[in-house]
């Protein structure tokens, strides 16, 4: 999961993917057609936003989800693995849509800045890293 830091942050409203359940915390993205969905680790080149809440689309509903600007803000991210003092200042990709992985960088989609507490606790801060095309 995706936390901000910040009690306070500004909440967008953006029309999200029909025929989804995104969950609070997620990382998203745009799905080609101008829409949100879940971030896809394998395949995601760019986060855009973190929901702020959890929704489930029907199936012909492009309902506004509530969600903080990936690039305006800084996260408290869940890790899949302990992270190393090594991976601070680096970048990773995401191991799921909630969670990022420390020790892959193929897309390099979120810059790893602190350890979160006890490395056990497997969480990090950092920011989502804008793609410069």
């Amino acid at each position: 999961m995706f936390k901000p830091v910040k009690e306070v942050c500004p909440i967008h409203y953006i029309p999200m993917a029909a025929s989804i359940t995104i969950t609070k915390g997620d990382a998203l993205w745009d799905n080609g057609a101008g829409y949100l969905t879940n971030a896809s680790p394998t395949a995601v080149t760019e986060v855009l936003f973190v929901a702020a809440e959890t929704i489930t689309t029907a199936r012909a509903t492009y309902t506004p989800i509530g969600c903080y600007s990936a690039f305006e803000t800084e996260f408290e991210a869940d890790t899949d693995n302990a992270p190393a003092q090594t991976d601070i200042f680096t970048k990773c990709d995401l191991a799921t849509a909630a969670t990022v992985n420390p020790d892959a960088s193929s897309n390099d989609v979120f810059l790893i800045t602190q350890i979160m507490w006890a490395v056990a606790n497997k969480k990090v801060r950092g920011r989502f890293v804008q793609k410069i095309a």
